[in-house]
Formats: C-alpha cells, sequence, structure tokens
C-alpha cells in the first residue's frame, strides 16, 4: 500500500487533469479505436464511455451531458469514416496483410461473418461488441458500401451505443456525486488495467516472433 500511495503522489492531479484536457483526450480514444484499430490492443471502449459520464455527472469532467455526447458521437463518426475509406482503399489486399499487433486478420475474417451474416444491420449491432466494432468500418469499405448508406447506419450506432452508456454513467454520478472524492484513485488504477492487455500482447507478439526466427 505504501508503494501505491507513493505512485499516486507522483503523478498529476487526475481532477485538474480531466477537467482541462479530459473530453480532448476521451474524444481521440473514441476515434482511433476505429480509426486506427487501436480497439483491438486497447479494448475497453464500453469503460471508457461509462466513466466519461460518471465524471460528468460528478462534475469531474467540466462539460455537459449533451455536449459530451455530441463530442464523442462526432470522434466515433470520423473514426469510422476513418476506417471506412482505409478499407475502401486497401480493399481486398487486406486479407494478404502479415498479423501484427494491432492487425488480426482473423479478426477481419470475423467481422466478415458477422456483416454477412446481419447485413446492413451488423453495424449498428457490431458497435456493442469490442472486435466487430473496430473492424466493421473497414469491411463496409473493402464491401464497397456506398458511403451515405455507411454513414448513415454508423450514425444510428453511435446514437445508440454512446448515447445509452454515457448516460447510464452520468445518472450513477448524479445519484453518487461522493464518488468524485476517489476519482484520484480509480483514474490511476484505470489506467494501469487498460494497460495490461496491450502488455499481455505485446509479450506474446515478441515471444511469437522470436520463435520464428
Amino acid at each position: 500500500m505504501t508503494l501505491l500511495y507513493e505512485i499516486l503522489a507522483i503523478l498529476p492531479d487526475n481532477e485538474s487533469l480531466i477537467q482541462w484536457g479530459g473530453l480532448a483526450l476521451i474524444a481521440a480514444l473514441v476515434f482511433i479505436e476505429t480509426g486506427l484499430l487501436i480497439g483491438l490492443i486497447v479494448p475497453g471502449g464500453e469503460t471508457l464511455l461509462f466513466t466519461a459520464g460518471l465524471l460528468c455527472g460528478t462534475q469531474t469532467l467540466n462539460t455537459s451531458l449533451f455536449v459530451l455526447i455530441i463530442c464523442l458521437i462526432g470522434a466515433a463518426l470520423a473514426g469510422d469514416s476513418t476506417g471506412y475509406f482505409i478499407g475502401r482503399k486497401l480493399g481486398k489486399r487486406l486479407h494478404h496483410r502479415k498479423d501484427s499487433l494491432i492487425f488480426k486478420k482473423r479478426y477481419l475474417l470475423q467481422a466478415e461473418d458477422f456483416y454477412k451474416k446481419n447485413g446492413k444491420s451488423a453495424l449498428i449491432l457490431g458497435k456493442f461488441i469490442p472486435i466487430i466494432r473496430t473492424f466493421n468500418p473497414l469491411v463496409s469499405g473493402t464491401s464497397r458500401m456506398e458511403y451515405h448508406i455507411f454513414i448513415m447506419y454508423a450514425l444510428i450506432a453511435c446514437i445508440l451505443y454512446i448515447g445509452s452508456l454515457v448516460t447510464a454513467g452520468y445518472f450513477l454520478g448524479q445519484q453518487f456525486p461522493q464518488i468524485k472524492d476517489y476519482i484520484g484513485y480509480i483514474l490511476p488504477v484505470l489506467v494501469i488495467l487498460l494497460l495490461i492487455p496491450v502488455i499481455v500482447k505485446f509479450v506474446k507478439e515478441r515471444k511469437k516472433a522470436s520463435q520464428h526466427e
């Protein structure tokens, strides 16, 4: 416990960090999840959105619920559009791409299978499934779906996905405002938990690479 307190002591004031830079940081993470495939190595988009709503509800995040939701929907749509155009440009070449830390061919095939089974509704249903959420824009691009159709379904998906999670976190924060007093302890732990999957995947990739050498 002493070591934990020492670590927390050298961290910046989390409440101030969130108030001044939190919305931009959260929006950036929402964007890169689908825009840069980062969702494969940093899972927990649901946790991020729920926490953002919670911080807004306790007034730790200095913005209104409406502005928060609109900004995050905009960031998500920008990420989805980026993923769509990457898929449209690369096309079937993605099937010949080698696996890496952020790209797995089997995940692409899973998303394609999900898309075939559910049609355009996969863009809405898949928003609630981590791996599918990341690859759906790519699959939509490689399948040459018209952009105006894609963005219409993506908008509906973002409104449902982001709106429900952020609002749920917001009302929890409203009901239990005292949770604000523990934000300084919650956030470092949350950051550590989010980094664990990244570290584990990195170690696994290094082991696989060393075995093939």
